[in-house]
């Protein structure tokens, strides 16, 4: 049994912390007030994970040195906005023997950095820094619905963090040394997940879902090549398997804000009735695209849906125009 420490209690912060607490002890740091006393009262945050009960051994604090104190490994698992904080926060009391995880899907919507790649440019010391990501409903870890993830980092260090957090036969997770790859998969996924949430919202067919999966993974490995990820990673559980399970359920985030933009809502107004829950995509899709016009990237369904975010662009004609392009050849390039 180890001490585990997680850094923040949104849905994928709180459901890691149950699945976790069957195997260690478990605390977790807390940012609102308001969501602390919930969780201290009733082990259950329902803005979050609704009628799911939280084990009672785990320990929820609002003071970030006492969360992180003599734990073995931290999870930061906060919105990408809040990740250069939340390291900053974390930075005066952590120690390079203990192991700094990030569960946080995104990339920091002002630099376009990963989210390790934030971690190592405010924590000093030599830290081992990795990421877990895959394909998750929080809803359905939480409930320990089995679930299969992958853990990105150094082979040794990779390999030991994912002996210590799996649980059989609930979680498994597996390990892989390209990070890069890793994080870029789990943040991208969530642009193409918007555009499903729209196709789902307009009822278009599994034709046109399985063309926008198909077609948005093209995308994604382009962008992971172009950062020096590997392609392999792509088709694994960070990659096709994030991707599939975003775009094709209304449990996401991403899809729910896909669904409203096709009424008609504009994005600022999906947010602000999502009681707290970020939408990681739109944040994605600022910096993906930023990335794509600096380095010459071919994404046309990230421009797409970066047009309709924030150039209001009509959904139809954008559509449309995905459609109408000139043809060319399947390939990647």
């Amino acid at each position: 049994m180890s001490n585990i420490s997680v850094i923040g209690a949104g849905g994928w912060g709180l459901a890691l912390a149950n699945i976790f607490s069957e195997k260690h002890n478990i605390k977790v740091w807390v940012h609102s007030e308001k969501s602390y006393k919930l969780l201290k009262e009733n082990h259950r945050n329902d803005n979050y994970l609704e009628n799911i009960e939280l084990s009672k051994s785990i320990f929820f604090t609002m003071n970030i040195e006492e969360t992180i104190n003599e734990s073995e490994i931290i999870i930061i698992v906060t919105p990408s906005f809040a990740f250069h904080e939340a390291c900053e926060n974390i930075e005066p009391y952590i120690k390079n023997e203990q192991i700094l995880v990030s569960a946080t899907k995104g990339l920091d919507r002002k630099s376009g950095k990963t989210m390790s790649e934030v971690a190592r440019s405010v924590i000093s010391g030599d830290l081992n820094i990795l990421t877990l990501s895959g394909p998750s409903h929080a809803e359905e870890t939480a409930k320990g619905i089995p679930t299969a993830i992958v853990v990105g980092g150094e082979k040794g260090i990779s390999e030991y963090v994912r002996d210590i957090l799996t649980v059989p036969p609930k979680l498994r997770i597996y390990n892989s040394t390209d990070q890069k790859g890793v994080e870029i998969g789990g943040a991208l996924k969530n642009i193409i997940a918007i555009a499903g949430g729209i196709i789902d919202g307009l009822k278009l067919g599994d034709n046109t879902k399985a063309a926008l999966i198909t077609r948005g993974l093209h995308e994604i490995v382009r962008f992971a090549l172009s950062k020096g990820a590997r392609i392999d990673t792509m088709y694994g559980l960070s990659g096709i398997g994030d991707l599939i399970v975003t775009c094709s359920s209304g449990l996401s985030r991403n899809n729910r804000l896909g669904r409203e933009l096709a009424k008609g809502k504009k994005y600022e107004e999906v947010i602000s009735e999502s009681h707290g829950q970020v939408a990681e995509g739109v944040y994605a899709t600022k910096a993906a695209y930023d990335y794509s016009k600096k380095n010459n990237i071919y994404m046309p369904i990230t421009e797409a849906v970066y047009n309709v975010l924030f150039n209001d662009a009509d959904i139809y004609k954008t559509l449309n125009d995905l459609m109408s392009r000139e043809a060319k050849s399947e390939g990647f390039f």
